[in-house]
């Protein structure tokens, strides 16, 4: 990894890389270790399906809102402080959903997710900055780590709450140790950034609105359906299958399963990102893998193994392709940090619409045609504009 460069060149460039994929490790596996254990947590809190679809919700709704100050407070502050602050988040909203209940179920979820807002929103940026050359391979392996952490907490969340001593509380606290040790990790990154703020080092603001640019749309719209499917996907997952027969247990090893396909697909997609000229025939493979997992999801339940397999695949494309044009179509970091709010306020705020219309849908028709027809068709305008956005254009 080579040396950092700007605000962080006194660090060596092993420790800021570390920080940044175990920042990436903890922006999903609080949210996909809680579908899983939904059902309980519905059973023991007595939550009907539109409020276990809010629950599943909120955190997009958060990330939705708070992308468009995250920029402002990366510049004020400084992006490692702001970093910093987001991993003591996570960790104390971890805590506080699994110990204080029925109220730190919500509340704990609202403080965990704007952790997660600022991490999503900021680490593009300070990529791009630390490590122009090298960019797309950091986000690369960051999004591995991400989606890795969000499938091991899936797999595990069910056999935690099942050991003798154990609930589901245990399924989504246990998570907060990561966040604890990235935290400590991350002090030094801290610490000099403070220094050289101290020295009245500015950060200016992108000259250019990305609101006003085409491709900042595009880029918006496929992080968008891809967002809605991915959450969807992990959020009610388990409750589809248990419908047609297959148990909390295996529905997430399913999801484990989903993740780990997802992490390979991350890794392969980065390396080619590096090599190739435009992103349109990985947009558009992305697309058509979504399509394939939710018809296939729809069509034929009892094979949900091949159709999570389908679905990983494209997931783990759609993710690293996503975040890596947050770079890729921006000319510096502050472009950066300006796209992938508006990418991720767009994205979310679509995104959360996913999981709590599949609870309403299910509830009104006490079916799942409905909720999946929703994600075949975001499947579809995922093709659409992940091709669009992966042509070699420049805002």
């Amino acid at each position: 990894m080579p040396a950092p460069s700007h605000t962080n060149r006194r660090l060596p460039g092993f420790l800021l890389a570390t920080g940044v994929v175990l920042i990436g490790a903890n922006l999903r596996a609080p949210i996909t270790s809680l579908g899983p254990v939904l059902p309980d947590i519905q059973s023991g809190l007595a939550l009907d399906g539109a409020a276990a679809g809010l629950l599943n919700a909120l955190p997009l709704l958060l990330f939705a809102v708070l992308s468009l100050i995250a920029p402002q407070l990366g510049r004020r502050f400084g992006l490692e402080r702001v970093l910093g602050a987001a991993m003591a988040a996570i960790a104390l909203g971890t805590v506080l959903r699994s110990v204080w209940l029925p109220q730190g179920l919500w509340l704990g979820t609202i403080v965990l997710s704007c952790g997660i807002a600022f991490g999503n929103v900021l680490l593009p940026g300070l990529v791009k900055r630390d490590f122009p050359e090298s960019a797309a391979g950091l986000i690369g392996l960051y999004a591995a780590a991400m989606a890795g952490m969000a499938g091991l907490s899936a797999g595990l969340a069910v056999p935690i709450a099942r050991l003798p001593f154990a609930a589901w509380r245990w399924s989504l606290g246990i998570w907060a140790a990561l966040s604890l040790l990235t935290l400590l990790i991350w002090l030094p990154v801290m610490r000099a950034d403070a220094t050289q703020h101290a020295s009245g080092t500015a950060q200016a603001a992108p000259a250019r609105s990305v609101w006003r640019h085409p491709v900042a749309w595009q880029v918006s719209a496929f992080f968008a359906f891809h967002s809605l499917v991915f959450y969807s996907i992990v959020d009610w997952f388990a409750s589809y299958v248990a419908d047609a027969g297959i148990s909390a247990a295996t529905a997430g090893g399913y999801l484990l399963v989903y993740q780990v396909v997802a992490v390979a697909t991350n890794l392969g997609s980065a390396s080619l990102i590096r090599r190739v000229r435009d992103q349109t025939w990985l947009g558009f493979a992305c697309g058509l893998r979504l399509l394939l997992a939710t018809g296939g999801l729809l069509a034929a339940p009892h094979l949900a193994l091949v159709w999570v397999i389908a679905g990983g695949m494209g997931a783990g494309i759609a993710m690293v392709t996503s975040l890596s044009l947050f770079a890729l179509r921006t000319r510096d970091h502050h472009q950066v940090g300006a796209l992938s709010g508006m990418a991720q306020f767009i994205g979310y705020a679509g995104a959360a619409v996913g999981p709590l219309l599949m609870g309403v849908l299910h509830d009104a028709t006490h079916a799942w045609t409905a909720p999946l027809g929703l994600l075949i068709l975001a499947s579809l305008l995922v093709t659409l504009f992940a091709t669009l956005a992966g042509r070699n254009r420049v805002i």
